[in-house]
């Protein structure tokens, strides 16, 4: 694969992730430090609690996925981080290699 079409695909791959893991770095970040976790008692027990047990639930489900969906759109998501996070140092390197040999020439 030429560099052209490295990046296109790591283009192409980042931009059909981001929805996803924006997703799961909002959910994360609710479930953690969010208004109804338990790390914020006061707030969340002014709640009711069916709007408490929703939002939660709401959250985990998207966090963590059910069942076999779940499993697969996370293996999607860790093995399209790890595709993105070596496409881009070899991007890096090439383009590193490719401006050392300009400078060695020039």
């Amino acid at each position: 694969m030429d560099q052209r079409q490295l990046r296109r695909w790591h283009y192409r791959v980042g931009l059909l992730l981001a929805p996803f893991l924006l997703l799961q770095a909002f959910s994360g970040l609710v479930l953690t430090y969010g208004v109804f976790s338990p790390v914020d008692t006061a707030l969340a027990e002014e709640a009711p609690e069916v709007v408490r047990t929703a939002w939660n639930l709401l959250m985990l489900r998207l966090h963590y996925g059910p069942g076999l969906i779940g499993w697969i759109y996370h293996s999607v998501i860790g093995l399209g981080m790890i595709w993105l996070v070596l496409s881009g140092v070899w991007i890096w390197f090439d383009r590193k290699r490719k401006m050392r040999q300009a400078r060695r020439e020039g």
